[in-house]
């Protein structure tokens, strides 16, 4: 794998959509492309020419890689780009509320065409039944240490064998596929273990059946199972230093898999990637693994001169423009819309500019995100409970799968004081990317009283209180 990921040429995915209406020019593109690094996910924009196509060079490269498409209001699928992939979609035939996965005027090509019509077709198949087991499985997961190894053993084997039995009717009528089918199938279900024994030993004979695990595809499921599997490693053998730590995965794992968790360690590290990176980087004996690395620590030099220079010249702004005004809320919140933006620095320079002297607290959601409606509530008793210090909240949310009603609604539902954007997604991928604030929604980025960013010391609002609301504010 260590040549033929050196050599081969870049993956291409290609969109292209026919029978567009006449109103409509371009079509936005969004993708979070799941890799192993410093994120998990990394969200892009791109948009179609005027005849409806657009051609997306892969970054890294990488085996079966996932991406998670939104073409417009035209398709949201997960896809995976192994070589060569083409999504051709007939508007004229999708579904008004556009084609989810698979669906009529919906077509995979491509030499990994075939792959991802049938593990679209695998998404939705049984797909109630499917769902009620995993959810039954993260119970099973969560709950542990409430059962003998006897009996948590047998509840576990009870799902997997009901999940297997699902798969292999399903994959009765698509045996080119059982191995696909199966093997994200097992990462999700072992990746769920490590989590279930994090900071206890689990039996040898289950960690030597996880830790043979290969993950065919870069996707959710293949890089979560690396996450938590590496996660579960540091818990038990209680390293507490990096350099600690890259000698365990040495001497538990083989150099390749070694290797591949080493490339998740950059993401714990990110704060202070400026010593630990080269670190990691010098640790790693697997040449397509130290190459992302050394891009991941070029990536993150590059970012904080940006930032760094940024907030030199913070100054030099003046009458900043951070949106289009809407309406001013008697619960204290102020309304913005904003469609585009020349760069995220000027938004940013405009922000601090607008609220000197104060640290910023800013939470990236969605309107139809299940986990930031149910932390928004704890934000706004955050706010109003810690009013006497210097923080302003900051609130972006995506317009992406929403409508400035649906927003404004939820604002004066959950009456969250604060500044508020509704955003294009474009203009939120570019945020995030520089603050590095990764994955999907909610994601919190700190900028502290003294001008630092830190977008790892908040992993949820319900999660601070005082105090460590005043830590990550600099206060």
């Amino acid at each position: 794998m260590d040549a033929v990921l050196m050599a081969r040429k870049p993956a291409i995915l290609t969109i292209k959509l026919k029978n567009l209406p006449d109103s409509v020019k371009k079509v936005g593109i969004t993708y979070a492309m799941v890799q192993l690094g410093a994120a998990f996910q990394a969200d892009h924009f791109t948009e179609t020419n005027e005849a409806g196509d657009a051609t997306i060079v892969l970054e890294q490269n990488l085996p079966y890689q996932q991406l998670w498409v939104t073409v417009g209001d035209y398709l949201f699928a997960g896809i995976y780009v192994n070589s060569g992939l083409v999504i051709s979609l007939d508007v004229s035939k999708l579904p008004q509320d556009g084609a989810y996965m698979i669906d009529k005027g919906v077509n995979y090509s491509g030499a990994d065409g075939e792959l991802n019509t049938v593990m679209n077709k695998h998404v939705l198949f049984r797909k109630p039944e499917r769902k009620a087991l995993h959810e039954a499985l993260r119970n099973i997961i969560q709950s542990r240490k409430k059962y003998s190894p006897e009996l948590f053993t047998s509840k576990v084997d009870s799902v997997r064998k009901e999940l297997t039995a699902i798969d292999q009717d399903f994959i009765s009528d698509f045996k080119d596929y059982g191995w696909a089918v199966n093997n994200e199938t097992l990462s999700e279900i072992y990746g769920n273990l490590c989590v279930a024994y994090w900071g206890e030993k689990m039996p040898n004979a289950l960690f030597d059946e996880i830790k043979n695990h290969q993950p065919y595809f870069t996707s959710n499921e293949g890089v979560l199972f690396y996450s938590q599997l590496g996660s579960y490693t540091r818990s038990i053998t209680k390293a507490i230093t990096l350099s600690r730590n890259l000698i365990i995965l040495d001497s538990l794992y083989t150099q390749q898999k070694a290797d591949v968790l080493k490339l998740m360690l950059l993401g714990n590290e990110k704060d202070v990637f400026s010593n630990s990176y080269s670190q990691i980087t010098a640790s790693i004996q697997t040449q397509w693994a130290k190459k992302i690395a050394r891009n991941e620590l070029t990536k993150a030099n590059i970012n904080q001169k940006k930032i760094n220079k940024l907030l030199a010249t913070s100054a030099k702004i003046e009458n900043p423009i951070i949106g289009t005004p809407l309406i001013k809320m008697p619960f204290d919140a102020e309304l913005y819309k904003i469609d585009d933006i020349k760069n995220a620095d000027d938004f940013l320079l405009s922000l601090k500019q607008k609220f000197p002297h104060k640290a910023l607290i800013i939470d990236f959601w969605a309107t139809w995100c299940a986990p930031c409606l149910a932390d928004l509530p704890s934000s706004k008793k955050l706010h109003e409970r810690n009013k006497d210090l210097d923080v302003e909240y900051i609130y972006l949310c995506t317009s992406s799968g929403s409508s400035l009603d649906v927003w404004k609604k939820k604002l004066t539902d959950l009456q969250i004081p604060g500044t508020h954007f509704f955003m294009s997604n474009q203009v939120i991928a570019q945020l995030k990317s520089m603050l590095n604030a990764t994955g999907g929604f909610p994601a919190y980025v700190a900028i502290d009283i003294d001008g630092k960013i830190n977008p790892r010391i908040i992993t949820r609002m319900g999660s601070l209180n005082r105090e460590s609301l005043k830590e990550a504010a600099g206060l």
